[in-house]
C-alpha cells in the first residue's frame, strides 16, 4: 500500500507540475478538468455542495486525511524533498509536539472568504501557494520580475526548504489539511498504533514526513496523519494498522468532546464560507456586482470585481491558459488583463475553461463576444491622421465589434479619421495595441460590472456619399505606417 500510494502522490503532483509548465493554452479543457478535483478550489467555489469536497471529507471521516495523502500536489511536493534529505542522510523525523493556535487557521480563512479580504484565504491555500510558486519561478527564468512574482518564488522556496528540512511542515498550518484532521478525530478507519504491543524501537517516527508519531508515547496524531504509510512499512511488528487498536484515554473524554465539535464548527466555516452564509440570506450570488468602475480590467465571465474577488483563490490557472499572455498577476495575487502588449482574442472563452471555483464564469462564445470587460478611450489630438496627416485606420480595421469606424476629415481629402461609437466597445484593447501613434491615440479603463454591449456594427467605414466614401482595408493591404 506503501508504494500504490506514492505512485498516486507522485503521479498526481508530476501532473500539475505539467499543468502549470505547459505551453499557453495548451490542453486547457484538461487542466480545468484536474483543478475541479482539488478539495481547496472547489470549497471556495461553491461551498460544501462540491462533489471533490464531499468526497474527500467523507473519505476523512472514514479513514482520515486521504486528499493529504495522495491528491495534493504542495503536500507530494514536500514528501519528495523531505525523502530526498533523508536519502541523503541530512535529515531524519522527529515527533513534533502540534501547536494548538493553527486549529484557527481555518477559521481565519473563512473569515476572509465572508469578509473578502483576499490575503486571509488566498496566502494559506496549497493550490494557490503551488500554482503562484511555479508559475513565478516559470515567469522569472522568463526575465519578468516584480515585487509580487518575487514574494510568491520567495514564500515557495520557504515551504521548500522548510520540507527538505523538517518534512511536511506546511500541511501542519494548511486550512484544507486542518480541517480533514478534524474528521479524522472520529475516523473508525483511521491509522492507529496499538500501544500493548508497541516496543518504541522508533522507526516510525523517523519514517514519518509529518513529524506526528511519538514512539515514546506509543501514539500517532490522527489529525495530522497523511497517511503516508511510510511508519506502517517500517513497524518490524505490524502494530500500526487501520483502526483503532490505540490505548483508549484514561481520561478528558468530555474535553475531547469539546475540542472536536468546536473543530468541527470551524471546518464547516472554512467549507461553506462566504456561499453558505449568501445561501442563509437568500441572496443569489451571481447577480451581485460592484457598481463602481475598476481601476483595472478583470477576465471575462468575472462578472464584478466583488464576484471575482470573493472567489478567486489565485491558483493562477488563467494565468497559463490565456493563449497571449495578458491575463497576469505580476502585481497582485489574484489575476488581471493588462493591456498593451496583445488584446483579449474576439472568440477566446479558455480562461473560463480552467476556472476551478467559478469566480471566472464559462462563457459562450456568443456571449462572450458581447461581454465588455473594459472601455476605450479615444484622443484624436494624438491621431496620427490629426497630427501628422497621414492615412491610417489601423483601429477601425482591427476592432472586432466595429465600434471604431472612418469617416472622412473634413477639410482633408483622402484621409478618414477614427470615431467611436462606445455602446458596441467590449474593451478588448486591439485598439490600443495596433495604434502607431506615440503617445498612443487609446487608453484601456475596466469596467465592474461587466455588462452586455451593443454586439457588433454592420460595418466598420461610413461609406458616406461618392466624394467623401472610403473603401475599407482588405487583408491584402498593409496598414501605411
Amino acid at each position: 500500500m506503501f508504494c500504490a500510494r506514492g505512485i498516486i502522490a507522485v503521479s498526481c503532483f508530476a501532473i500539475f507540475l505539467w499543468a502549470y509548465s505547459r505551453p499557453r493554452s495548451f490542453c486547457n479543457d484538461f487542466a480545468g478538468y484536474l483543478l475541479n478535483f482539488q478539495f481547496s478550489a472547489r470549497a471556495v467555489g461553491v461551498g460544501a455542495t462540491a462533489g471533490a469536497v464531499l468526497i474527500f471529507l467523507m473519505a476523512a471521516f472514514a479513514a482520515g486525511r486521504i486528499f493529504c495523502s495522495a491528491f495534493c500536489p504542495m503536500g507530494a511536493l514536500q514528501e519528495l524533498l523531505w525523502r530526498v534529505s533523508g536519502a541523503l542522510k541530512i535529515s531524519r523525523g522527529k515527533y513534533i509536539s502540534p501547536r494548538k493556535i493553527r486549529y484557527i487557521v481555518p477559521l481565519v480563512s473563512a473569515a476572509g472568504i465572508i469578509a473578502v479580504v483576499r490575503a486571509m484565504f488566498i496566502i494559506p491555500d496549497p493550490i494557490s501557494n503551488f500554482g503562484r510558486g511555479i508559475l513565478g519561478i516559470s515567469l522569472v527564468l522568463e526575465g519578468v520580475i516584480t515585487p509580487q512574482v518575487l514574494a510568491s518564488v520567495a514564500f515557495f522556496l520557504v515551504i521548500a526548504s522548510a520540507a527538505f528540512w523538517r518534512g511536511r511542515r506546511f500541511c501542519d498550518w494548511c486550512p484544507v489539511g486542518t480541517v480533514l484532521g478534524f474528521a479524522s478525530f472520529v475516523a473508525p478507519m483511521r491509522l492507529a498504533l496499538d500501544s500493548h504491543g508497541c516496543v518504541s524501537c522508533g522507526l516510525c517516527e523517523k519514517s514519518c514526513p509529518m513529524n506526528c508519531v511519538d514512539a515514546s508515547g506509543k501514539k500517532i496524531d490522527s489529525d495530522r496523519c497523511v497517511l503516508c504509510m511510510g511508519c506502517a512499512s517500517v513497524c518490524p511488528g505490524e502494530f500500526i494498522r487501520f483502526g483503532r487498536r490505540g490505548s483508549p484515554a484514561p481520561d478528558g473524554r468530555r474535553r475531547n468532546f469539546i475540542k472536536r465539535a468546536c473543530a468541527f464548527i470551524i471546518g464547516a466555516g472554512y467549507l461553506g464560507g462566504r456561499n453558505m452564509a449568501d445561501l442563509a440570506r437568500g441572496i443569489d450570488v451571481r447577480a451581485k456586482v460592484s457598481r463602481e468602475a475598476a481601476s483595472f480590467a478583470l477576465p471575462p465571465g468575472a462578472l464584478s470585481e466583488e464576484y471575482f474577488s470573493s472567489r478567486c483563490v489565485a491558483c493562477q490557472m488563467c494565468v497559463k491558459s490565456c493563449p497571449v499572455g495578458i491575463i497576469r498577476a505580476d502585481d497582485a495575487p489574484q489575476p488581471v488583463v493588462v493591456y498593451g502588449t496583445d488584446y483579449c482574442q474576439f472568440n477566446c472563452v479558455e480562461c473560463g475553461k480552467v476556472c476551478p471555483t467559478n469566480a471566472i464564469t464559462r462563457l459562450d462564445v456568443e456571449t462572450k463576444r458581447v461581454t465588455r470587460i473594459g472601455l476605450s478611450r479615444l484622443t484624436l489630438s494624438r491621431c496620427v491622421v490629426v497630427t501628422k496627416l497621414q492615412a491610417c485606420g489601423a483601429c477601425a480595421e482591427v476592432c472586432p465589434t466595429h465600434a471604431l469606424r472612418m469617416e472622412r476629415y473634413e477639410g482633408n481629402p483622402g484621409l478618414t479619421i477614427p470615431v467611436f461609437d462606445k455602446d458596441y466597445c467590449i474593451g478588448c484593447g486591439a485598439c490600443l495595441c495596433v495604434c502607431p501613434a506615440d503617445p498612443t491615440a487609446f487608453g484601456m479603463t475596466g469596467v465592474s460590472p461587466q455588462i452586455p454591449t451593443l454586439g457588433m456594427r454592420t460595418a466598420a467605414y461610413d461609406e458616406g456619399d461618392e466624394d467623401g466614401g472610403v473603401r475599407p482595408m482588405t487583408s491584402d493591404d498593409d496598414f501605411p505606417f
